[in-house]
């Protein structure tokens, strides 16, 4: 089985990264395809040795039996224009933010198999979330082939594409949110005499070691809060404060709208 890559930007580089590194496509069997690539003097990371890489679209899919459709949704009807004709029967992966799959079947033909996928930039370090919606051609075997791909650079869900919206404001949106959150809490170390240095590592850790306690544990998050949350304790005094400002509110507004923006968006294609 033969990978073409097209749009090695941060993403898709990242994830050819991670499918190179877990060995799910052997080198010579990936094609990596992007513009950049006519300019002589773009080395491509020595992670990637043996794997081709070519400027021409067409010649990459020409090859493959999966393609990974990692570009703007500002340049991707060019791409699909460009390759249409050689869609039949082959497995069509799109991370494109917004682009829906009847625009792809639309696009590419009906015989083309087509699996949406929403990543987030924490994949760029292995510790993504990506939520994943098959068309009702795809097999158990292709769709596990898709979740392998999003797999070496973090954790997968299957989803109906109807809820691919609330996953944007979520888990595409969501690292904005949570790195207002490290911010924040490093201003009140630094605030408190920290160095920003220190607040920052201390901010950064107690976010990734308090996600780790939720997926490591399966506990409930408000059960692991009552675990840190003794009577008349410090905890307690700034929780107060975060109910009184509605924190919790505010958070769940914020996803919100992120998801309606992201409706938006979709219906003005």
């Amino acid at each position: 089985m033969k990978l073409a890559v097209i749009g090695l930007g941060n993403m898709g580089t990242a994830i050819l990264k991670g499918i190179r590194e877990a060995g799910i496509f052997k080198a010579e069997d990936i094609i990596a395809c992007d513009k950049k690539f006519s300019d002589p003097d773009n080395k491509p990371d020595e992670v990637f040795r043996q794997v081709r890489f070519t400027d021409d679209n067409r010649s990459g899919v020409k090859e493959a039996d999966v393609v990974l459709l990692s570009v703007k949704p500002q340049i991707i009807e060019h791409v699909l224009e460009e390759i249409s004709d050689l869609s039949s029967g082959k497995l069509f992966i799109s991370i494109a933010a917004g682009i829906k799959i009847d625009y792809l079947k639309q696009k590419l033909g009906n015989d083309a198999k087509i699996i949406r996928v929403m990543p987030n930039t924490p994949a760029l370090i292995n510790s993504g979330a990506a939520a994943l919606s098959p068309d009702s051609s795809i097999t158990s075997k292709e769709l596990k082939t898709a979740k392998k791909i999003f797999s070496a650079v973090g954790e997968t869900a299957v989803i109906e594409e109807e809820y691919m919206d609330a996953v944007t404001g979520l888990s595409g949106s969501g690292p904005a949110f949570i790195y207002i959150l490290i911010e924040a809490m490093s201003d009140a170390g630094v605030l408190n005499g920290l160095t920003r240095e220190t607040a920052l590592k201390l901010a950064a850790q107690t976010v990734k070691g308090s996600a780790e306690m939720v997926l490591k544990t399966g506990r409930h998050p408000a059960e692991l809060k009552d675990m840190v949350t003794s009577p008349a304790g410090t905890t307690i005094a700034g929780l107060s404060v975060l109910e009184d400002r509605a924190f919790r509110a505010s958070i769940i507004k914020a996803v919100n709208r992120a998801v309606e923006r992201s409706e938006e968006l979709g219906s003005s294609d």
